[in-house]
């Protein structure tokens, strides 16, 4: 047996034991019913305390180091709505102006594929657990010797869980934590609102191909969480496949194609789904008007690989409508005026526990 087949069985296997048999069938894990059941509790107040959401707090945003950059940048340069009526038309105003980005980049526990592999789903949910938490409070260490945290920082109104595996290990025990202490912060994951953009609306989507990091291909991650959501949404005869992102500039989507192509396939693709914040989605619908041109040798090469009704969805693009509409739904915005800030946070390991505990420290505090 391989080495590759060896990581990539051991990491299915763990993904596996991430969802287990108090909603929807499900049950979640020990810290969530201890705190859950414990209302004098430090962490239960602190969660009760967002019955009401305060609009000063942060977008706070939690994944891999690389990832959190990227989507940093991306809330930073966002100008896809009108800030006044809120229509989908660029008004020169940046859409987060006033919000604050805390960009917490997990130095201790990613990549997630690895740490499943070697620990178990179960402490991949405590640990997306454990990042919600820290999320909503307002310390944090000024270093990795300040254990009880003696630093302010703003406490989310928002939290986006930015990589595929605290979906898959974590968001339902999040949910189910908020649910039961009524904490009312969203909490927003980027493949799920993929799988809901090609499963939940009055249009299904049957022929699926995803473009992904590079590093998660094999893991399973995304495959698991395309099997869930055909059964939630109770889709029938589905198929699916992977491919990571194309590294050659300008022939991006020709790329994934191509690698279809290569793997057998032969129906046509009725969407894709890009989950990775370095893909612009302008310059894909830029390749898919030449596939789509009969002027064009692309549309020869390529135009019986993507069905009439084709569609591409970005998770980069739905997270962020999904954070703007929802902070203008629920009147989060600051309201004021200046620029989007970023602030950087790092997940450290805290010293001398085995647990899945760690210390969120300023970045430039590390």
């Amino acid at each position: 047996m391989s080495r590759t087949f060896s990581t990539c069985l051991l990491i299915l296997l763990a993904a596996a034991s991430c969802t287990g048999p108090v909603q929807n069938g499900r049950e979640t894990i020990p810290l969530v019913e201890h705190i859950a059941a414990s209302a004098d509790s430090p962490d239960h107040v602190l969660l009760s305390s967002f019955a009401k959401i305060p609009s000063s707090g942060s977008i706070f945003v939690a994944g891999s180091p690389q990832v959190c950059t990227l989507i940093g940048n991306s809330f930073r340069d966002c100008d896809d709505f009108d800030n006044v009526r809120a229509r989908f038309f660029s008004d020169g105003l940046k859409d987060f102006s006033g919000e604050t980005i805390a960009l917490a980049a997990d130095e201790a526990f990613a990549p997630y594929g690895d740490f499943v592999a070697s620990n178990g789903g179960a402490a991949m949910r405590e640990v997306t657990v454990r990042t919600a938490l820290a999320a909503l409070k307002e310390k944090c260490s000024i270093s990795i010797y300040d254990i009880e945290g003696n630093k302010s920082k703003a406490p989310a109104k928002i939290i986006v869980l930015a990589d595929p595996w605290m979906l898959y290990c974590g968001k339902f025990d999040v949910d189910t934590l908020f649910s039961l202490t009524s904490c009312n912060v969203p909490v927003v994951s980027p493949l799920e609102l993929l799988a809901k953009s090609a499963f939940a609306g009055e249009k299904k989507y049957f022929n699926v191909g995803l473009m992904c990091d590079s590093l998660y291909i094999g893991t399973g991650v995304y495959k698991s969480v395309f099997e869930e959501k055909v059964a939630e949404y109770s889709i029938m005869g589905t198929s699916y496949f992977e491919a990571a992102t194309p590294s050659s500039e300008g022939q991006i989507l020709a790329g994934f194609l191509d690698k279809y192509a290569e793997s057998g396939n032969t129906a046509p693709l009725d969407v894709l789904l890009v989950d990775d914040w370095s893909v612009d989605r302008q310059a894909l619908m830029d390749e898919l008007s030449l596939i789509r041109d009969f002027h064009k040798e692309e549309s020869m090469r390529y135009g019986k690989m993507i069905s009439p009704d084709f569609t591409i969805f970005c998770s980069s693009d739905l997270t962020m409508h999904e954070c703007y509409l929802t902070m203008r739904k629920l009147s989060l915005f600051t309201h004021r005026i200046a620029l989007p800030e970023l602030k950087f946070y790092t997940i450290k390991p805290l010293p001398g526990r085995e647990a899945q505990e760690f210390l969120l420290i300023p970045s430039e505090n590390v």
